[in-house]
């Protein structure tokens, strides 16, 4: 797995890149001294994992994040556990407190292990994006043709409870399985039927109908707690009274 550190503190990146010597699947191919250096490299070179910090000067860790379309996997090391939750909204993989052990380092590893090869996987057994014309797979609004797991499956509308991204690709909940399909949320949004299926989160569209309660910031489907972003709340507003 090819690494970037991306930290303003010299140290910082003595600390990883001394963990990193002891994997040796893990080869740590940039220093990253701010967001910038970091976006310059990022264009031109691909990357499977970044080790990012929070608090540098000019752009912020989480805000060079959001810059970022289709970002590697992310492993936020930082001092200040704050901004731990707003991490996980834009789907970090894991979030290192600094001074973290090579135990806790070697937990975080094993996540991204497990992604990777999950992405690879998918990778291996998908052509281009899993809709390969979103136009034409919503068929009379009953269902739509999505590619995962080396297979095509055709879900019914219907069985469709929520999706949620992580990171690469995205997880569709049905009714009694879940498919996992290489793809962006933002396809899905674009192809699914807009009177049935709504975006509430940077990560999350769910289907109007399966929805059970609504509390603050979030709902409930089938059981499941969703979180309901900011910027998504006045379109929830408007589907409910719709």
């Amino acid at each position: 797995m090819n690494c970037i550190t991306i930290d303003d503190e010299p140290l910082a990146h003595k600390v990883i890149k001394n963990y990193c010597a002891n994997l040796s699947f893990l080869n740590v191919v940039k220093e990253c001294h701010s967001a910038f250096d970091a976006m310059n490299y990022l264009n031109e070179n691909h990357v499977d994992l970044v080790f990012l910090d929070i608090n540098m000067p000019k752009l912020k860790g989480l805000d060079f994040l959001r810059t970022l379309n289709n970002p590697p996997l992310i492993i936020v090391t930082t001092a200040y556990q704050e901004y731990a939750i707003e991490g996980y909204e834009l789907n970090i993989l894991d979030y290192l407190l600094k001074p973290f052990s090579f135990e806790r380092f070697l937990k975080a590893i094993n996540k991204a292990q497990s992604q990777k090869k999950m992405i690879d996987s998918l990778q291996n057994g998908t052509e281009n994006q899993v809709f390969s014309n979103p136009k034409n797979t919503v068929n009379q609004n009953d269902s739509i043709f999505v590619k995962g797991d080396k297979k095509m499956h055709q879900i019914q509308l219907d069985s469709i409870l929520y999706l949620e991204s992580l990171g690469s690709y995205v997880k569709i909940h049905l009714e009694n399985e879940t498919i996992t399909s290489l793809d962006r949320l933002t396809n899905f949004e674009n192809t699914l039927p807009k009177n049935q299926f709504l975006r509430i989160h940077r990560s999350y569209i769910i289907a109007l109908k399966k929805i059970q309660t609504i509390e603050g910031n979030r709902l409930k489907v089938a059981g499941i707690d969703i979180p309901i972003g900011n910027v998504y709340k006045h379109n929830l507003t408007h589907a409910i009274k719709k």
